[in-house]
């Protein structure tokens, strides 16, 4: 089995790569941040899966993930970047999630559990 990087591997989309460039490079974070950071992340998104509202109820948490990553990647690393990944603040985080997806949802339709 190979061993996991030391540096964690965030999933970027084509829309948010320069975003996140600028805050790698702004933030300059030493591995450790970073790591801590994406845990954080990571964590804040499962809980806020498991609060998310009911029109998302169909969603999976892959699927929640993916939504999530597609809207506001960059705004839920940096915000994690500025915490420092400290999990005490997870819940910061996570209020942070469920207005970006609240305001997703403002602009198109909750998924349809029928298709």
């Amino acid at each position: 089995m190979p061993a996991r990087p030391s540096v964690p591997v965030i999933h970027t989309p084509d829309h948010h790569f320069a975003a996140m460039f600028l805050i790698l490079l702004s933030r300059a974070p030493d591995t450790a941040t970073l790591s801590a950071a994406t845990r954080l992340a990571d964590s804040a998104v499962v809980a806020s899966w498991a609060l998310r509202p009911d029109d998302l109820e169909p969603l999976t948490v892959e699927q929640y993930r993916e939504l999530l990553t597609y809207a506001a990647a960059s705004e839920v690393l940096d915000l994690a970047l500025y915490l420092r990944g400290d999990r005490k603040h997870i819940r910061t985080l996570m209020d942070h999630i469920g207005r970006e997806i609240a305001e997703l949802l403002t602009h198109y339709s909750a998924p349809d559990p029928q298709v």
